[in-house]
């Protein structure tokens, strides 16, 4: 998965740029690319931000020094910090999925774009990770998230992940078994703190009919100038290449 990342980097990716979310697996890119990263935390601040049910990230195997220092902290789905029209390229590997607004999110990655710029954007294909218990977000969902707020499908978000955390939380030993009220309390325990904890979760999933569709309706329907360059499945994620466009006058 990463050669195939790393052939696409180096067809699609020149100049200065940003990388949304690295996390602990930069996109390699061409030598004479300069990628600025950006992360909504400090690394300090990253596993205290990062606890739930007494476990950290480190309980679930994350090294935490190889994740990337970000250049940049500020909220990927807003990049309050970055200029409009400043950038030659923006990657942003397994990030959309966590955005509570990804029409918003996505709209930002292209609005910092140059002419011509291009945004490197890959997204996990649901049928291969926890999510294959969902049911994929549907576009009349995140229509309403972009133009209503996220706040109304919120609870409901980290309900349904909560469900998925004790799942797999009991499955690998990380903590007791539980059933029947027992279980649903302890769910409704988890939600409630990953909702306070404003935790970084996957607020929505995908099939890749559900990725393209996602992009081609809010192309349409919101007047974004972009031409899509490439489409892949890469293993278990789908990776798109956009190119933004000037955008035609009314």
């Amino acid at each position: 998965m990463t050669e195939v990342r790393k052939t696409i980097a180096d067809n699609f990716i020149a100049g200065q740029g940003l990388e949304i979310g690295a996390f602990t697996s930069p996109l390699p890119v061409p030598a004479a690319a300069q990628v600025t990263y950006v992360d909504k935390y400090n690394l300090e601040d990253l596993d205290a931000n990062h606890k739930v049910a007494g476990l950290s990230l480190k309980d679930f195997g994350v090294d935490l020094s190889t994740v990337v220092r970000p250049d940049i902290v500020d909220d990927g789905e807003c990049l309050s910090k970055v200029g409009d029209y400043s950038q030659d390229f923006v990657i942003a590997n397994h990030v959309l999925e966590h955005f509570e607004d990804p029409i918003k999110g996505f709209r930002n990655m292209l609005r910092v774009l140059k002419h011509g710029g291009i945004l490197y954007l890959s997204l996990p294909e649901m049928r291969h990770s926890f999510d294959s218990v969902r049911q994929p977000t549907p576009f009349e969902h995140l229509q309403r998230d972009y133009e209503e707020g996220p706040g109304w499908s919120r609870e409901l978000a980290y309900a349904e992940f909560a469900k998925i955390f004790a799942a797999n939380g009991m499955d690998k030993g990380l903590f007791p078994r539980r059933s029947g009220a027992a279980l649903a309390q302890f769910e409704s325990e988890v939600a409630q703190e990953l909702n306070a904890a404003n935790y970084s979760i996957h607020f929505h999933a995908w099939t890749m009919d559900g990725m393209v569709e996602m992009f081609s309706r809010a192309k349409g329907l919101y007047r974004l100038a972009y031409e899509t360059r490439l489409v892949l499945k890469n293993k278990e994620e789908v990776v798109f290449i956009f190119e933004k466009t000037v955008p035609h006058v009314a």
